[in-house]
């Protein structure tokens, strides 16, 4: 498991690379942050914190994350204590959300929804709160998540030629 953090002024960004399915959409939105063939990829110091979490927002894997590190604490001796909440009353617990599988085209499978993915063993892989890619071509590293190897391998999902 590769994780890196890469700190700036206002926030800290957090990289993780087994579950970053290298769709590009973090060097588009930010091409002077986020650059893929360089060493290192990230140069946290390329925009502002503002930028910088409107992009990390747009990561489809959630590879990308960060920890806000602007936010000022209370003066020195002053201790800030919440509001009381006024009293709401409990509403019936929602039915979950559904869990929604789809095989994007040509990649992997898109799970959207809270699910844990296991391993044959039971063991939890990860919790997946929003988004995670599982592999559907075979050749990840990171199986059964997504790696982006699809594209390197030329997977296609297109029906084979009849013989």
């Amino acid at each position: 498991m590769t994780r890196r953090d890469y700190p700036t002024a206002g926030l800290t960004i957090h990289w993780d690379s087994d579950i970053c399915i290298h769709s590009g959409v973090c060097a588009r939105t930010l091409p002077q942050v986020f650059r893929p063939r360089e060493k290192p990829w990230i140069d946290a110091d390329a925009a502002d914190a503002a930028a910088l979490a409107a992009a990390i927002d747009t990561c489809p894997s959630g590879a990308l994350r960060y920890t806000r590190t602007d936010v000022e604490p209370a003066p020195k001796g002053e201790l800030l204590l919440p509001s009381p909440a006024p009293e709401v009353p409990t509403a019936p617990a929602e039915p979950a959300a559904a869990v929604v599988v789809t095989a994007t085209e040509n990649g992997p499978y898109e799970i959207r929804g809270a699910v844990s993915v296991c391993a044959a063993d039971g063991t939890v892989l990860r919790e997946v709160g929003r988004v995670a890619y599982l592999c559907r071509c075979g050749h990840s590293a990171t199986k059964p998540f997504c790696d982006g190897t699809h594209n390197r391998v030329g997977f296609s999902d297109a029906p084979a030629p009849a013989s």
